[in-house]
């Protein structure tokens, strides 16, 4: 493909390539060097992955951010697998397309333009890279009526001034040579630069005409855009205030020219991971064939994927994209697996390759050679989790992916619902409109097949579709409303219907509103202080004017009390300005007070209850209710009103995201593993974090050195450090945690910093929230509950501050209550009380909502169960004996002259791990019984009939059902007995509602009787 005719003395490497590049502007241009940013896109949610050089740059070009430099120079990481470029289906089949490859670039930011750009590009190509012109065509731009723009002489005669003759400068149309950002945006025309690698073949004139041909023997070499013009809404085309030059140059293609090479894959980019795959698999070498009419060339054309495949994996997973959160990713990942494992027969194959790749390109790319043992795990993690999905599919599972072969990409294991909410998906989809699934579908989702958020965020995007987040995340919150408060959320029925679609149009109508409205100034929610002697948070007061308001969701500009008497009834108010915090981050937003002073009498002041506070459009939304119903209330758009933050609430939400915060740096500190957020969540109660944590298994000693680092740096008093960055200063750092695939602003981002060198403890995040000034302030901290979640994710639940504090008092009196219990047992001095009272301590340890501190959780639950264990050895014999004085008790108070049957609860079961009831049904012979116990949370039932009482109305099994009803269990006959004589209820666990339910079974069942022996 590629042979040049005029030999270098030295053939050029591909490190001495980049760094020519680098060097000729940086040296001799007066150009500044700027890393390469992520592949993972920082600030732009248009893109999965960055896939050209001018993505970091693209805010300079909408005028949003202000360039670095003037003139910039680099080589950017780029990956294409999907959207418009998309090189994932034909990488392996030809020469030159790459999932993963370098894009060489200089910039010029309002600084030169068209002519120093094309002199800069010739003087590199013929000079340090020794390219005769002879065999380079260039391209202008051709104009367009249409645009009203006319052709750009102007670099055609910068061409002619630099040595090019009027046959080698060419003029295209808008597809092949006038960029555009998008729709609307800055564009301009661009100049290509092709070379003829086959220029012997015939005369100028006739090479000419292969120009953006599609041809391989004569290709696009560098691109030199020339951004001086915006793009309108209206279609129309304006000139910028200033002018930008971006070139791209494919480094991978111009190794191959360099280096004389006919395809990308034969250069020193490639031949080391060939060497590689050769040595560790022993196949045989790659020999460069491709796939024609005569030969698939397999094992070459998997050379050639796995290769590349490897270089996009690495690249990927040390810049932080994670295969969970990013299904393409995945998708090459796998690929690259099988590949490895069906042709290479060698399974470890790509986690063996990326020290290859690191001493390729950790010199140009550092974090890949600071996160090649990360990329390792993470691959072994990833082919463990596909490993273990193959082996348990079944036969269904086999089936599923033959209707469905997109889902071989989803981990089936960890969402067993993923199945059946797809094929509803596909049932529904074409009722879908504008490529949307909507917010209720969604929510339907998670509420009847458990998918997560991530789980139908995946299912869109093997289906290419958006998700209405949104109005998902208002059905969510519906829901939870309900689950809080159902009277106030209308109860069930038609009731709750009527509220639910309100609560709809509620979200939409603040939506609509904002729209209309100047932002809100909501700097204020970072103005606070704290006052150590009250251990609290002053936020002073804010005095604002009323934007716009909503009575329910009917826009309004003044409101009454008198319309303000439902319990659902709510003002939705936009002010000016605000200092609530809104819900963002994983932070609960603030609550509080809005204060509105009386028009008629000014001493009289009106609050209304801040319940919650929304961000739209840039407007703060406060949703509030009034706080004692009053006809004299008024409020109009345009008054001015004084918000006061609730400093409780904001205090204790402050406490537990700095909190969050420790957490998450002391795991990633003390443990040396991958590490990666999942997600958070804060509220006044808690602080939840759910964090994937490969090769490393959460035990409780794990739980109590994490919560002894952190109570250590908090006594230590370390300040909390707030500094507010831009993007481009994020991107020069290496060290700041960010959650994956979060998509960040450009500008406004704030980094919290908390640095314990002598503990070892750091933790740097970009984090909208509220936090603490210093450490001390936290006061306490403990881990609450720690759950895994799948193979390798553990959610934790913490509290700081006052809760924290409440939790080891709380703690305290369990613990005395406890050594109490054990000292009796040291004295002998047990009574049935003993046990009934461990039972009923272990219950409400396991069964309630009390915070405790977690290995202490565990600590007492073991010395529990063991006093159990000891007891129940020590007189299972006596409680057995128990229950035959009880219902040799009960037989004698209820004779059979006035008691044909009997039904009765053995209350003395509670305190047995177990009761065969059928050492008391032989004790009544003479009548049917019915007897019940509850064990260990367990309810059972045994009914036996003598043959003397059974009849088509009333037999054993009968009886017995009209009692299991209510615990909604299952009845049947012991094997080889009659079901009408002897019947079992099996075992049903109950809540903490057993008493009432047992209440109404015996009722039930003592009517059923009752009817029979009436007769």
């Amino acid at each position: 493909m590629y042979n040049s005719a005029k030999q270098l003395q030295r053939v050029l490497t591909a490190r001495e390539i980049r760094k020519t590049f680098i060097d000729f502007f940086t040296v001799n241009h007066d150009h500044k060097f700027v890393r390469s940013s992520p592949v993972v896109p920082f600030c732009d949610p248009t893109v999965a992955f960055v896939n050209a050089g001018m993505n970091q740059f693209k805010s300079v070009f909408l005028g949003t951010a202000v360039p670095p430099y003037k003139r910039v120079v680099n080589s950017q990481k780029c990956v294409r697998v999907g959207g418009k470029h998309n090189d994932l289906s034909v990488v392996g089949e030809d020469g030159y397309h790459h999932t993963f490859f370098e894009m060489l670039g200089n910039w010029s930011f309002g600084d030169y333009f068209k002519r120093e750009a094309c002199e800069m590009a010739l003087e590199l190509l013929r000079g340090p890279y020794n390219i005769d012109p002879a065999r380079l065509y260039v391209t202008y731009f051709a104009g367009d009526n249409l645009l009203g723009i006319p052709a750009d002489m102007e670099c055609f005669e910068i061409w002619r001034s630099l040595g090019f003759p009027a046959e080698r400068i060419l003029p295209f149309g808008c597809k092949d040579n006038f960029w555009e950002m998008g729709p609307t945006g800055p564009c301009g025309p661009c100049t290509e630069i092709h070379i003829d690698h086959r220029p012997q073949l015939g005369n100028v004139n006739e090479r000419a005409k292969l120009v953006n041909a599609g041809r391989a023997d004569l290709t696009e070499l560098w691109n030199l855009v020339f951004i001086q013009y915006n793009r309108n809404a209206d279609g129309g085309i304006t000139q910028l205030p200033s002018k930008h030059v971006d070139t791209g140059m494919g480094f991978e293609r111009l190794a191959a020219l360099l280096q004389n090479k006919s395809s990308n894959y034969d250069t020193d980019i490639f031949t080391p991971l060939f060497d590689g795959i050769q040595s560790f698999s022993k196949a045989p070498a790659y020999a460069g064939s491709y796939p024609d009419a005569t030969n698939n060339a397999l094992l070459d054309t998997s050379y050639r994927i796995l290769a590349d495949h490897a270089r996009m994996v690495t690249a990927c997973l040390a810049d932080g994209m994670l295969p969970d959160q990013n299904q393409k990713l995945r998708r090459v990942l796998r690929k690259a697996l099988n590949i490895s494992e069906h042709v290479f027969v060698h399974e470890n194959l790509l986690s063996q390759l990326v020290p290859i790749v690191v001493e390729t390109l950790g010199e140009a790319y550092p974090e890949m050679s600071a996160k090649q043992q990360a990329v390792i795990e993470l691959i072994a993690h990833e082919q463990e989790v596909y490993k273990n999905l193959r082996e348990s599919s079944s036969k269904a599972f086999a089936e599923v992916l033959t209707e469905f072969p997109n889902l071989d990409d989803i981990d089936l294991m960890e969402c067993p619902g993923f199945v059946p909410a797809y094929r509803e998906f596909q049932v529904q989809r074409s009722k879908f409109p504008n490529n949307t699934i909507p917010g209720e579908f969604l929510y339907k989702l998670t509420d009847t097949y458990g998918l997560t958020e991530q789980s139908f965020l995946k299912l869109a995007e093997l289906e290419n579709m958006n998700c209405d987040l949104e109005r998902y995340r208002a059905e969510v919150s519906l829901a939870k409303l309900k689950a809080k408060d159902p009277q106030r959320t209308g109860g069930s029925g038609i009731n709750n219907e009527a509220h639910r679609v309100l609560q709809k149009r509620i979200v939409e109508a603040q939506a609509h509103l904002t729209g209309q409205l100047a932002a809100t100034d909501n700097s204020h929610k970072y103005v606070y202080s704290y006052d150590a002697e009250n251990q609290t948070y002053e936020i002073p007061h804010l005095r604002t004017k009323v934007l716009g308001m909503l009575h329910n969701d009917a826009e309004v500009s003044r409101t009454l009390g008198s319309r303000l008497h439902e319990p659902t009834d709510t003002l939705s108010i936009v002010t000016a300005a605000s200092n609530f915090y809104y819900e963002s981050g994983g932070q609960q937003s603030d609550t509080g007070k809005l204060l509105v002073c009386a028009k008629r009498v000014a001493s009289i002041v009106y609050e209304l209850d801040v319940i919650c506070v929304k961000h739209l459009n840039d407007c703060v939304v406060h949703v509030c209710r009034l706080s004692v119903p009053s006809d004299a209330f008024e409020l109009s758009v345009g008054d001015e009103v004084e918000l006061r933050v609730d400093p409780t609430h904001r205090h204790m939400n402050t406490c537990h995201h700095t909190a969050t915060h420790l957490l998450n740096g002391a795991i990633r500190g003390l443990f040396n593993k991958v590490t990666y957020q999942v997600s958070s969540a804060v509220t006044s109660e808690q602080c939840k974090l759910e964090v994937g944590l490969l090769g490393k298994r959460i035990q409780k000693g794990d739980v109590e050195q994490i919560e002894d680092l952190i109570n250590r740096a908090i006594c230590s008093g370390t300040p909390v450090q707030v500094e507010n960055l831009t993007a481009a200063d994020v991107l020069q750092q290496n060290d700041i945690t960010m959650v994956p695939g979060e998509v960040y602003p450009e500008h406004g981002l704030r980094l919290v910093n908390v640095q314990c060198p002598e503990l070892q403890l750091s933790s740097k995040e970009l984090c909208c929230g509220t936090h603490v000034t210093n450490t001390k302030e936290l006061s306490y901290f403990c881990i609450v509950n720690l759950k895994q979640t799948n193979r390798a994710r553990y959610a934790f639940t913490a509290v700081a501050g006052r809760a924290a504090e409440n939790v080891l008092k709380t703690a305290a009196l369990l613990r005395h209550r406890v050594d109490l219990l054990e000292q009796q047992f040291k004295t002998d001095k047990l009574t049935n009380a003993t046990e009934v009272e461990l039972q009923t301590i272990r219950h409400n340890m396991l069964h309630t909502d009390i915070k405790l501190p977690y290995a202490f959780k565990l600590d007492t639950l073991d010395s529990i169960n063991e006093m159990l264990r000891k007891l129940k050895e020590s007189s299972r014999t006596t409680l057995k004996e128990f229950v035959e004085v009880e219902m040799r008790t009960l037989l004698q108070e209820k004779p059979l002259s006035t008691h044909p049957f009997i039904l009765h609860y053995i209350s003395s079961s509670a305190l047995l791990e177990e009761i065969p009831l059928q050492r008391a049904t032989k004790l009544c012979t003479d009548r049917p019984i019915l007897v019940v116990s509850m064990c260990d949370n367990i309810v059972k039932a045994r009914c036996c009939v003598p043959q003397q009482f059974i009849s088509g109305q009333f037999n054993a099994e009968q009886w017995l059902q009209s009692f299991a009803a209510t615990f909604k269990a299952q009845v049947s006959a012991p094997k080889g007995q009659d079901a009408q004589a002897v019947c079992n209820m099996k075992g049903r666990k109950v809540t903490n509602q057993f008493e009432e339910q047992l209440e109404k079974a015996l009722a039930n069942a003592n009517a059923f009787a009752l009817r029979y022996f009436e007769l």
